[in-house]
């Protein structure tokens, strides 16, 4: 049995020789023809600090799990040449600070975890050119604070999790320009002092987890909230004059719960009578 295959064995069992020997691997000048897997798991490897160059090397790959790699601090810019590549796992990496600007490249992306990554701060612009991606986890991130304007291009997004993002200050106005999007978590993310108004032109049917006890205390009490309902010639208009009142008549929070009330109705052309019911439906007493 040669190194390489040595190696291979170990990355099997992950017994105690694994760190030594996955070294030798990535430095085996046989890399690809060693490991033409599709499917490369390296979850739980606590000492493991960084990968090599030679990662953008595996051009079959399509699925790389670094899940609860703690001392993991970054990756390699080498990983966009991984044009396979659909899932990426890089849950509890609690070390790492950053993403490489190269992750745009990974084209053919659909699936991307990076929550509980406790240093993470910002993520790379690149992030909007991911075109394939429709999962992105990037919850229990407590060190990250803005996020790039560049997440309004993923059209193809229709799952984000921005949950226990406690630091997070603010939403980029680019959030309304994301058309397949059908889940978004904003639960516990207890800095967030404005809403971007672009959000009320979400798709209909999409649907907003935010617990609405945590509204921050310059918006008010729920009960102190004041309301200016669309009459009903603005109501016949539908549902684009509609938006247009509310933006002009209330700030985003407001305006982002009479929209929801609707979509929760699943009515595009809701009678007048029903924006009295926001309060049974959204705000707690």
């Amino acid at each position: 049995m040669n190194p390489t295959e040595e190696a291979l064995q170990a990355l099997e069992e992950k017994g105690p020789e694994f760190r030594r020997r996955i070294q030798r691997l990535f430095e085996s000048p046989d890399l690809c023809e060693y490991l033409p897997h599709r499917t490369l798991d390296l979850s739980f490897c606590r000492a493991l600090a960084r990968l090599p160059e030679s990662l953008g090397q595996l051009n079959a790959l399509v699925q790389l799990d670094l899940s609860f790699c703690h001392a993991l601090t970054r990756l390699p810019e080498s990983l966009g040449q991984l044009n396979r590549l659909k899932k990426l796992d890089l849950a509890a990496c609690h070390e790492l600070t950053r993403l490489p600007e190269s992750l745009g490249q990974l084209r053919a992306l659909t699936m991307l975890d990076v929550s509980h990554c406790g240093e993470l701060t910002m993520l790379p612009e690149s992030l909007g050119q991911l075109e394939a991606l429709d999962d992105l986890t990037l919850s229990h991130n407590r060190s990250l604070r803005v996020l790039p304007e560049s997440l309004g291009r993923l059209k193809a997004l229709r799952e984000l999790n921005l949950s226990w993002c406690d630091a997070l200050t603010r939403l980029p106005e680019s959030m309304g320009h994301l058309p397949s999007l059908e889940q978004l978590n904003l639960a516990e993310c207890r800095k967030l002092t404005t809403l971007p108004t672009s959000m009320a032109y979400l798709p209909f049917n999409v649907q907003v987890m935010w617990d609405l006890r945590m509204l921050p205390p310059q918006w008010g009490r729920p009960d102190n909230l004041h309301w200016v309902f669309p009459p009903a010639d603005v109501v016949q208009a539908g549902m684009p004059a509609i938006r247009e009142f509310l933006l002009a008549h209330h700030r985003p929070l407001k305006m982002l719960l009479l929209i929801l009330a609707a979509r929760r109705r699943r009515m595009r052309h809701p009678p007048a009578e029903l924006w009295v019911l926001i309060t049974d439906e959204f705000l707690p007493y």
